[in-house]
């Protein structure tokens, strides 16, 4: 009945006859009926008939705690379906205690973000997995975990000796590409986020792929991954969700909110699409609605650190500098900051010394440039890059922050360092025309107008219409004119030409008088 669609049927045929009552499957399959007709209230009134025994662990009776987990599984489901999302964390959380291989509850439990990081490691920390199955059951597990824990933290790198046994058959699985496409997805490293997650399956990790489409700008990629989502899974917000990202990514903010709303109405508890909402917002200078839709976002996920993220944005934005301070530092704290509690140090310069997100630390460090404060953006800029990874292997993403700590070495009057960090920049991401505009300005303050004058030009051949390379390069060559003297302007004399002398002309034979002559006769 279920698989038919005859939701109401199937419910009715298990509370008809009490099975619901005595049967945890049952009960699982009437609680399945009703939430999938969207009447979650009814589901929880099933469950709360059910004998209080039957909601018990069992200690030796796992196959009764699998079912149990199942039931507390769709409980959690109805309770975020009312906005109960305490109480939906809670039945998760018993769930996976019920059975430690629940790997839906955990993924619901990341999935919403209903935990903090130390919450959640301190969950899988207190899984009682060896005691529900042997011992390499539960190595295989915990390293599974442990990966889906670490999604916001940097990709590791190639182990230099063999994997173990564990991580060797790990490897094999579809989730152990898939958590790597996340971290990967995470550090900036979309272009191998894509290819990790093409390992694990063509519509796995959809979310996740069409932020990595966006972020990499490949329109015609993404049109044709949201096209093969809608035609296969109408029904499932991802579909919907990487349609507005598609829209947003050219730059249409008005039917990327039409298709995200459509995203929130078949799933009202998907934090990222309010955040893609309020991306299309601030796309359009729109600060008020971009700030409510973060804000919406922080409610569905509470222990993401990204909602308070761009709600500081936002703030220093509008010049609101203590506000942005604060959702800076919850952001930090949500991530994972460490504590730096210092009477004598300010708010950005104890941000600067906890952080640990690398895109938490960059913002901020914008945020304290834009408000004066060079010396802490350098500091939350510094942080940010030792947060990203080792310097051999940054990703092209950070080349943003390089030109970033540029900009505030020159205005700490550091010229000679700004153009080192600008050449880095450059060295990460070549060609672009900011950080060549840049790179002239440190010449030019170093004294070397001529190469200044080239890398303007350069510049100026990526982005004609780059406003600061225009009035830089005129300036300096107004500079270098007015430096020439007469005798340094290059004379071009014309070269002296020896022409031979014209022939004397023939002397002209004398006229025929006979010739001449008119024969007047008047005979």
């Amino acid at each position: 009945m279920l698989a038919r669609g005859e939701l109401h049927r199937a419910a009715h045929a298990v509370t008809s006859r009490q099975l619901h009552r005595r049967h945890l499957l049952c009960l699982g399959v009437a609680m399945r009926a009703y939430i999938a007709s969207k009447e979650p209230s009814a589901a929880l009134g099933v469950l709360d008939e059910c004998e209080p025994a039957l909601l018990e662990p069992r200690s030796m009776d796992q196959t009764h705690n699998r079912a149990l987990a199942a039931v507390l599984v769709w409980q959690a489901r109805a309770l975020a379906a009312l906005e109960r999302r305490e109480a939906a964390a809670d039945a998760l959380t018993a769930a996976l205690r019920a059975d430690c291989a629940c790997y839906e509850a955990l993924d619901l439990l990341l999935e919403q973000h209903a935990l903090t990081p130390a919450q959640e490691s301190e969950l899988v920390d207190s899984l009682p997995i060896n005691n529900q199955m042997s011992a390499s059951e539960a190595a295989l597990l915990r390293v599974a975990y442990r990966e889906r824990l670490l999604r916001y933290a940097p990709p590791p790198d190639a182990p230099d000796e063999a994997p173990g046994p564990v991580e060797a058959c790990r490897a094999q699985c579809a989730e152990a590409a898939e958590a790597l496409g996340r971290r990967l997805a995470a550090g900036g490293r979309w272009a191998e986020a894509l290819r990790a997650l093409d390992r694990a399956g063509p519509a796995c990790c959809p979310d996740v792929r069409a932020a990595c489409l966006v972020e990499l700008r490949r329109s015609a990629e993404l049109f044709a991954f949201a096209h093969a989502l809608v035609d296969a899974y109408p029904t499932a917000w991802t579909a919907w969700y990487a349609v507005g990202c598609y829209y947003y990514l050219v730059g249409k903010s008005e039917l990327a909110r039409r298709y995200l709303g459509k995203a929130c109405g078949l799933e009202a508890g998907a934090g990222c699409v309010w955040l893609a909402y309020g991306h299309s917002f601030a796309a359009d200078n729109e600060h008020d609605q971009a700030m409510a839709a973060y804000f919406k976002a922080g409610q569905l996920m509470p222990g993401c650190y990204l909602p308070p993220l761009y709600v500081g944005v936002e703030c220093a934005l509008n010049n609101n500098v203590s506000m942005c301070e604060r959702f800076m530092a919850r952001a930090a704290a949500l991530h994972g900051a460490e504590p730096a509690d210092e009477p004598g140090a300010g708010g950005w310069e104890r941000l600067a010394r906890a952080v640990r997100s690398a895109h938490v630390a960059h913002e901020a460090g914008a945020a304290a440039y834009a408000h004066g404060q060079h010396e802490a953006a350098r500091a939350l800029w510094l942080r940010a890059l030792a947060a990203a990874g080792p310097p051999e292997r940054l990703a092209p993403c950070w080349a943003a922050t390089l030109d970033a700590l540029g900009h505030a070495a020159r205005a700490l009057g550091r010229p000679a360092e700004a153009l080192r960090w600008h050449e880095r920049a450059l060295a990460l991401r070549p060609a672009r025309a900011g950080s060549l505009a840049a790179r002239g300005l440190c010449l030019a303050l170093l004294g070397r107008e001529a190469e200044a004058a080239d890398a303007l030009h350069a510049a100026l051949a990526r982005d004609p219409d780059h406003v600061v390379a225009l009035a830089l390069l005129d300036a300096i060559v107004d500079r270098l004119d007015a430096a020439l003297t007469e005798e340094e302007i290059p004379q071009f004399p014309f070269p002296q030409l020896e022409l031979p002398p014209a022939p004397s002309p023939a002397p002209a034979a004398p006229p025929d008088g006979s010739d001449m002559s008119m024969s007047m006769s008047f005979d």
